[in-house]
C-alpha cells in the first residue's frame, strides 16, 4: 500500500507548472486564496468588497499547496496547553489587514455605466452626470457613502466627479476633455473593464438604474438639476416629517439657492 508521501509525489507531477499557475491563479479570483501583494489586494477588494482578515504567513506562498514536505519536518505531538499558549502569541503577533473601503470603487463602476450610456448625448457633461449619478445613488438605495451637499446648482459632492475624471483616464477607461460646451467622454482602450465588476455591485438593481438612465437621456443639464434638486427637498420635507405638498416643494426648491429663479 502506497504511503502518503508517495500519494503526494504521485499527485504533484499530474500538475505542469503551466496548470499549478492556472489552478493558482483561479483560487485567488474565487477567494480561495488572500493577496499577496497590492495588484492583487485591489483585485479582490473590487470584486470582494470590504473585510478585515487575518494574514497567516503560510497563505501569502500558495506553494504549500503542492510541496510535498520530507519526513524530517513531520512535526511533534503538542500538548494542548502548549498548543493555546503558542496559538494566543500567533494571534497577539499576527498583522491585521484592514482592507480600504471599496465604496468608491462601487461609485466609479456606476459612473462607467453612466458614461457608456451617456456619452453620446449632446448634452452630457457634469452637471448632467453628477445629477444622473446622484439620482440613481438616491432612488435606487445605494448608500454609496457619498458626500452630498448643498450647493447651488443641486446636491452635490464636489470632490467626487473631478476624481472619476482622473480615475477614468488612469485606468484608460474614457479619454476626458473640457470643450466649449463642457466635458466629453471618449471611451478609452479599457472602456469594457468596468462590466466584469458591475453585475456583482449592481446586478440586483441594474433595470431600475437603466430606467433612470434612459429617463434622463435625452434631457438637457437644466431638467436634471431640476429633478435632483426637488428630490433632495422631497427628501429633507421627508426626514423632517413635514407636510409634502406642491406647495411645500415650489417653495423648497426655489428657497435652495438664488440661481433657481433663472432655472
Amino acid at each position: 500500500m502506497p504511503n502518503k508521501q508517495t500519494k503526494n509525489t504521485d499527485a504533484e507531477k499530474c500538475l505542469t507548472d503551466l496548470e499549478r499557475a492556472a489552478l493558482e491563479n483561479d483560487m485567488k479570483c474565487f477567494g480561495y486564496l488572500l493577496p499577496t501583494n497590492e495588484d492583487e489586494l485591489e483585485e479582490f477588494e473590487n470584486i470582494f468588497g470590504v473585510t478585515q482578515v487575518m494574514l497567516p504567513e503560510s497563505l501569502k506562498n500558495p506553494d504549500f499547496l503542492f510541496k510535498v514536505k520530507s519526513s524530517e519536518s513531520k512535526l511533534k505531538p503538542v500538548k494542548k496547553s502548549e498548543k493555546k499558549q503558542a496559538d494566543k502569541k500567533k494571534v497577539a503577533k499576527a498583522p491585521i489587514k484592514t482592507f480600504a473601503a471599496n465604496a468608491y470603487f462601487k461609485k466609479l463602476v456606476l459612473a462607467a455605466e453612466i458614461a457608456t450610456e451617456l456619452h453620446n448625448e449632446f448634452a452630457f457633461g457634469h452637471v448632467k452626470f453628477v445629477k444622473v449619478q446622484y439620482l440613481c445613488d438616491q432612488v435606487c438605495n445605494m448608500n454609496l457613502a457619498s458626500n452630498y451637499g448643498r450647493y447651488a446648482a443641486g446636491p452635490l459632492d464636489p470632490k467626487l466627479m473631478y476624481s472619476i475624471d482622473a480615475e477614468f483616464i488612469k485606468r484608460k477607461w474614457f479619454k476626458v476633455s473640457k470643450t466649449t460646451y463642457g466635458y466629453k467622454y471618449i471611451p478609452d482602450e479599457k472602456a469594457t473593464e468596468y462590466k466584469k465588476y458591475y453585475p456583482n455591485y449592481f446586478g440586483s438593481i441594474a433595470d431600475k438604474i437603466s430606467f433612470i438612465i434612459n429617463l434622463f437621456r435625452k434631457e438637457n443639464s437644466d431638467f436634471c438639476e431640476i429633478v435632483a434638486t426637488l428630490f433632495a427637498v422631497w427628501k429633507e420635507l421627508l426626514e423632517k416629517n413635514q407636510l409634502i405638498d406642491d406647495s411645500a416643494l415650489i417653495s423648497s426648491f426655489y428657497g435652495w439657492s438664488e440661481r433657481k429663479k433663472k432655472i
